[in-house]
């Protein structure tokens, strides 16, 4: 058995929920059993006789509006338990999409489920395993997975399409991508854990834009040309610039899926003038509008840069 097919049977995790594995193996995993009442101890499957922690229902709406889940969107949803998410993205927010589930028990009733509420045609369950997986359809996707599989997976999301949002239940990213919104919400029957709380939060993967962009400003704002050294961690992004070789103020850089936006501000006779780029990037270009001369009488035209990488 590989690592991965290991992990990913020790770690069957739902976004509506699903840890089922005894105790010893979580603990093994990475992450310590939470400790439990019997009035918390889980639902037991009656097909399986083996308990599994399903998300409560107004989690799954939080979560699904955090992401903002609309009719364009394809969600797949990693660990899918018995479909909870892709069932209601379907049902209440008019996406189409798929779980991913190793238990082919599970997988069963989800279909079963959809069957009953007529949206087959648009919800699909699939029996695979989650490192195997291919992610790529997706616009959202959703996890309830233990720290040790999050961390796994956090390079095979970033590489998913910019502009795709992920949405976790309670389990971060490796620590160096924060997620852009994080917040806590009160959850009076969370069926594990002592405080009744969880925690969600939402990743846009970002365009890569690491390198050096090149573009000429218009003869109308005195021409010159503009140079961009941007370094990039996730979404966080650094950087300098230069206005024919010289030194400029960069301000405002920041990357949000495909929009790539900063403002410059080069020095005049009398005063500074502050100039705002924002445009989407597509592989090595960037194109969209500019704003000149933002303080004053403003001037907006069309703006493209590209990257030399």
């Amino acid at each position: 058995m590989t690592p991965a097919r290991a992990l990913s049977v020790l770690v069957l995790v739902a976004a509506m929920g699903a840890v089922l594995v005894p105790a010893t193996v979580l603990a093994q995993a990475g992450t310590a059993p939470a400790t439990r009442s019997s009035a918390d101890a889980g639902i037991v499957d009656e097909d399986t006789d083996t308990p599994y922690v399903p998300t409560p229902a107004d989690v799954v709406e939080r979560m699904l509006h955090l992401a903002g889940v609309g009719k364009g969107d394809y969600l797949i949803d990693i660990g899918s338990g018995d479909g909870r998410i892709v069932l209601t993205a379907v049902a209440k927010f008019g996406a189409r999409g798929h779980g991913i589930e190793i238990d082919p028990r599970l997988i069963e009733r989800s279909r079963q489920s959809a069957k009953k509420m007529g949206i087959s045609d648009r919800a699909q369950f699939l029996t695979q395993d989650l490192f195997e997986s291919d992610f790529s359809k997706a616009t959202v996707v959703s996890l309830y997975l233990l720290p040790k599989v999050m961390q796994l997976l956090t390079p095979k999301l970033a590489a998913l399409r910019p502009g795709t949002r992920i949405v976790s239940h309670d389990y971060a990213m490796l620590a160096d991508w924060q997620p852009d919104i994080s917040l806590r919400m009160f959850v009076p029957d969370k069926p594990v854990g002592r405080d009744r709380h969880s925690t969600l939060m939402l990743w846009t993967v970002p365009a890569q834009v690491a390198g050096r962009w090149a573009f000429e400003l218009p003869a109308a704002q005195g021409g010159g040309r503009v140079e961009l050294a941007v370094s990039q961690s996730y979404q966080m992004l650094t950087g300098k610039a230069t206005l024919n070789g010289q030194p400029v103020e960069l301000a405002g850089l920041r990357i949000d899926g495909e929009r790539f936006r900063f403002a410059l501000e080069p020095s005049g006779r009398a005063e500074r003038f502050r100039h705002e780029f924002d445009g989407l990037v597509k592989g090595d270009t960037v194109a969209g509008t500019a704003t000149f001369n933002a303080r004053a009488s403003a001037a907006t035209a069309k703006w493209e840069a590209r990257l030399a990488r």
